[in-house]
């Protein structure tokens, strides 16, 4: 990559940092799930480039560590959001959720009070600067995309060899995950490198729905199992939670990768 469009994809990373730090900061008033969604959002596009190394930078595990507290705020958000309440059952289990997600906004503010210095600021700012910056510099782009491709497919032949169910849903979390990955790098690349494809951004993008559909379903079927229903209702709590697992079963099986 050129000097200049290094320089260009330089300061796009430096804006999505910055992006970030903003719907990190409303994301703390919890008026708006959207924020957390940003905020997740653009913390996986700068962890996608941090991963493109084999020695990962110092900041790698504190934004992880911010990364999956809001994850667990946003699995909550989305739980509660798209779920109708019919029965005393569901009743009982939304409040279970409600309980658990007020602990887990608890746990994201402490964690960005503890995470989130100046001092972090500034090493993401010198990462992006300097040895990402120079990574681009100094050679062709499209080594990071072969090697974000070569990383979905070694994740998607793992998951072909997993016949445990369990395994099989823990292969295709990491399936999805390096597909986000190839997109986000596709999409920053697209400028900068003719190897970046409009169109694999798309194939990217519908595999990733797909894949997050089954990960809502698996997570909507976790919180079901960690709740423990009033005794009255045992008989119609495993009811859901059999269906629950039929529908689950279905996904996994109807993903074509």
């Amino acid at each position: 990559m050129n000097q200049r469009n290094a320089e260009k994809l330089k300061y796009e990373l430096l804006e999505t940092w910055n992006t970030f730090n903003h719907y990190m900061t409303e994301a703390l008033t919890f008026q708006n799930s959207e924020d957390i969604h940003q905020a997740r959002v653009h913390l996986r596009k700068l962890l996608t480039f941090m991963q493109l190394y084999d020695t990962k930078p110092s900041t790698y595990r504190q934004l992880k560590q911010l990364m999956e507290a809001l994850g667990a705020v946003r699995d909550g958000d989305v739980l509660l959001e798209g779920f109708a309440v019919e029965t005393e059952l569901d009743q009982a289990f939304v409040e279970h959720v409600e309980t658990q997600r007020s602990k887990d906004r608890t746990l994201l503010k402490a964690r960005v009070t503890e995470k989130m210095t100046p001092s972090l600021d500034q090493q993401v700012r010198r990462f992006i600067g300097g040895q990402l910056f120079r990574a681009f510099r100094k050679q062709d782009a499209a080594v990071f995309l072969d090697k974000a491709k070569a990383d979905r497919k070694r994740r998607i032949a793992t998951h072909h060899a997993a016949t445990k169910r369990n395994d099989r849903l823990d292969t295709l979390h990491k399936v999805r995950l390096a597909v986000k990955r190839e997109r986000y790098l596709n999409e920053y690349l697209l400028n900068y490198e003719p190897s970046a494809s409009k169109d694999q951004v798309q194939k990217l993008k519908r595999l990733q729905t797909e894949l997050g559909d089954m990960n809502d379903r698996h997570q909507l079927l976790l919180r079901w199992t960690d709740f423990t229903p009033p005794a009255a209702l045992t008989d119609d709590y495993k009811e859901v939670v059999q269906k629950l697992h039929t529908r689950l079963d279905e996904s996994v099986d109807a993903i074509k990768l």
